[in-house]
């Protein structure tokens, strides 16, 4: 890099190297001082100092003083350099902080059920690990969160996959079963055994718009099942989903991740299986694009967590 030409507008090839040799010179009181401040022999620095002269066409040093000074050109180019030095070591400081993740910001986008669970953790491992970096978060449906990391809005999303996408990455992380809610009062609510899609289709329910994650899951699962459910309501947010449960409107189906962020005060939980209502939770990134040290800290943190509660839940189901 030292030696790396820069070129200027008016046509003058200068390196780091000089320039540095020329800020040495400036702060030393003759070229054998100024050398040893940077490792050269005076020789090599008297070279240094000659060529970078030649190319800008003038004497930058008096040299027929019994001290080095600095010509009248010299004093000018002198403080124009020491400021171009001075904001290109602050930038590789900066760029050092980034890349050691002691700065920086990643923003994520995630669906809702998601950012009461695996999101806190996220940031509380962040805080912990890399104090210096900065975190933002983006509630998003489904459709609206592929969409914040197309764009570039969000750094990386935590959602579902909603298809093929050249120019995403979805890389599964977890698997959230879909439960059914029910109003206590509700027949089926009675027992424990998981309910069938047939058992479903004469009742009402309140489903989810089509841009959420939810929809597009159990519309796939019904229709697996050959089965169109009664649908009676619907919402856009899993809080007025269980609001009409308990006033007895209906049934919803909900992801389990979410259930602990809920009111469910009124509510009977029954698992869905024939086929077994699940989606896929994972990472969603812009293929082939580089990603930033926050970045990369956030995925990691989020990687260690969704692999901590998978090893829990493979353990409880054998215990």
């Amino acid at each position: 890099m030292e030696n790396d030409i820069i070129h200027t507008d008016i046509g003058m090839n200068l390196n780091l190297r000089q320039l540095r040799a020329f800020a040495a010179g400036t702060r030393a009181g003759s070229f054998s001082e100024a050398a040893r401040t940077i490792n050269l022999t005076q020789p090599g620095y008297s070279l240094i100092i000659r060529q970078l002269e030649e190319e800008i066409g003038m004497k930058l040093f008096d040299r027929t003083t019994r001290r080095l000074a600095l010509t009248p050109a010299g004093r000018e180019f002198a403080l124009r350099v020491d400021k171009i030095l001075a904001d290109l070591d602050n930038a590789c400081r900066d760029l050092e902080d980034l890349r050691l993740r002691r700065r920086g910001k990643v923003t994520i986008a995630v669906l809702p059920s998601t950012a009461s669970t695996f999101v806190p953790k996220v940031v509380q491992m962040l805080a912990r690990d890399h104090p210096g970096l900065s975190v933002s978060i983006l509630e998003r449906l489904a459709a609206p969160l592929i969409e914040s990391v197309s764009t570039g809005e969000a750094d990386f999303g935590f959602g579902i996959s909603l298809g093929a996408d050249e120019e995403l990455r979805f890389t599964p992380m977890i698997q959230d079963r879909l439960v059914g809610l029910f109003p206590a009062r509700d027949e089926l609510a009675e027992g424990a055994a998981a309910l069938g899609w047939q058992q479903l289709i004469t009742r009402p329910y309140v489903c989810f718009v089509d841009n959420t994650s939810l929809h597009h899951h159990v519309d796939r699962a019904a229709r697996e099942s050959g089965l169109a459910l009664n649908v009676v309501s619907e919402v856009t947010y899993m809080t007025t989903a269980v609001s009409l449960v308990q006033a007895g409107i209906g049934f919803t189906i909900l992801p389990e991740l979410a259930l602990g962020s809920l009111n469910l005060d009124g509510v009977i939980i029954r698992p869905v299986i024939d086929p077994p209502a699940v989606r896929s939770i994972g990472t969603i990134t812009r293929a082939g694009r580089v990603k930033s040290p926050a970045t990369l800290a956030a995925l990691d943190a989020l990687d260690r967590i969704c692999r901590d509660r998978s090893s829990r839940v493979i353990l409880a189901g054998h215990s």
